[in-house]
């Protein structure tokens, strides 16, 4: 169990791109809308506590649902809410930009602050400019 936990947490890495791997505290890149990428942030964290892992994946850019299945979001992220507890708010969302060194895409990323029962969470969100989802991460 524990070895399928770390290949759905690399699964789940990699969905941000080799490219977004130099990614630090830079603005939010031109075209995107502030208000909407926190929005659709907080969608996101919601679908998650409630546990609607297809809702989830379906928010991901066509050309990455084959990488992660619902089925594997739920496995690896299902028992980190459980020791987390209930989900209380989203905290603090912390917006910054990246760009795919290869390509030049560049991506809003929102790192959502979430108080649980328990403990808190941080996601780190990846959108394009059509605010598909082209990462996600748990910690």
């Amino acid at each position: 169990m524990k070895r399928m936990n770390r290949w759905i947490c690399a699964a789940l890495t990699l969905l941000l791109g080799l490219g977004l791997l130099g990614c630090s505290a830079k603005p939010l890149p031109d075209g995107f809308d502030a208000d909407e990428v926190i929005k659709k942030a907080a969608e996101i964290v919601q679908l998650s506590t409630d546990g609607d892992y297809d809702a989830v994946i379906a928010m991901l850019r066509d050309d990455l649902k084959g990488a992660v299945t619902a089925d594997q979001l739920r496995d690896g992220w299902a028992p980190v809410y459980e020791k987390a507890g209930a989900f209380t708010s989203i905290t603090k969302t912390v917006l910054s930009g990246t760009a795919d060194q290869s390509t030049g895409e560049t991506y809003a990323v929102a790192q959502v602050l979430v108080k649980h029962a328990s403990a808190s969470l941080v996601y780190t969100l990846s959108f394009d400019k059509d605010l598909a989802l082209v990462g996600l991460y748990l910690k």
